[in-house]
């Protein structure tokens, strides 16, 4: 299903998880675990997912190697096989490689919008930062949704700069990865944007599970969602954005509140359990599996209890 408008930008997208094989002890050149992969997508399509991102930060894109990402795309895109629209992850702290990657997956589809993250470690200022998905563009004239995401970039796209860059016909969205509960500036520059983008082919969508109804109330329209791995959360989801479109805003806070313990079981500052733990897949290095830290036995039992309870369909993976 192709997506050519922000119109087209609308519900719940999982962030799609790479699982990896057992296969190397080191956790440097596991291979990706492609059954696996089967699995997780037709569990999500079955709770009602609205479309993927693969190759996106939580799909390992920082530490898998050039070829597993272009593999894995394709990968996808076969096996999804237009049931749900795909959003490509082509981000990278470098403008060249960025360019690179979309270049490539032009090449195996035209079809499909690219995520492209700002850049990270080297903190460009808001020039940079402009002049960085400019050159996208231009370069590629590829479709692409901006990743706004400080807590992990240390680098901030301020709504001026955000707001300048909807302007480019290319440009038809925002991933806004920012915590409301943080303080009021981020809930003010999101409101902005929305407001000053009115009209334009651009919207928003929220990168923290957390706050989705928020993002909702505020006027953006969907979710990019790393919890939305899990099945049972990824149907919450669903049924919060199916809530929200019929007015049912107390079934949202509800749902909102449901989702919590899984949010907070992969998202808690401290003490996160890295997705991969979920479906029993290593991690790159130098992420390791909870069980290799000193919270190791203490957190497995948070995961056990919380897919005893709620998240059986994750027994599957073990």
């Amino acid at each position: 299903m192709q997506i050519t408008s922000s119109s087209q930008l609308r519900g719940v997208f999982p962030a799609l998880f790479t699982p990896l094989k057992n296969d190397d002890p080191d956790r440097l050149y596991n291979s990706i675990d492609y059954e696996k992969a089967k699995m997780m997508i037709d569990d999500l399509i079955a709770a009602g997912v609205h479309g993927f991102v693969p190759m996106g930060t939580t799909g390992q894109s920082a530490t898998v190697s050039h070829t597993q990402h272009m593999d894995f795309m394709k990968f996808v895109l076969d096996y999804v096989d237009d049931r749900v629209p795909i959003i490509a992850g082509a981000g990278s702290n470098s403008t060249r490689e960025t360019i690179d990657i979309i270049t490539e997956t032009l090449k195996i589809t035209n079809d499909v919008p690219m995520l492209c993250v700002t850049g990270y470690y080297n903190t460009p200022p808001q020039e940079g930062i402009y002049a960085h998905f400019k050159a996208i563009s231009n370069e590629t004239g590829a479709k692409m949704i901006l990743y706004n995401v400080p807590g992990r970039t240390a680098s901030y796209i301020h709504p001026n700069t955000i707001i300048k860059l909807a302007e480019d016909k290319n440009i038809i969205g925002l991933k806004q990865s920012v915590e409301f509960k943080i303080g009021e500036k981020y809930y003010d520059d999101t409101k902005s944007i929305i407001e000053q983008t009115k009209g334009m082919d651009f919207t928003l969508l929220s990168g923290e599970d957390g706050s989705f109804i928020d993002m909702l109330e505020l006027g953006g329209t969907g979710l990019i969602s790393a919890t939305g791995n899990i099945p049972e959360a990824a149907k919450i989801f669903v049924n919060l954005y199916n809530s929200f479109q019929k007015g049912e805003k107390d079934a949202c806070d509800k749902l909102q509140d449901e989702a919590r313990d899984y949010v907070e079981a992969i998202f808690c500052r401290k003490n996160p359990i890295p997705l991969g733990t979920f479906f029993n897949s290593p991690l790159y290095l130098p992420l390791v599996s909870v069980k290799d830290t000193e919270r190791g036995e203490e957190a497995e039992q948070r995961i056990l209890k919380l897919i005893k309870e709620k998240a059986q369909s994750l027994l599957k993976y073990s």
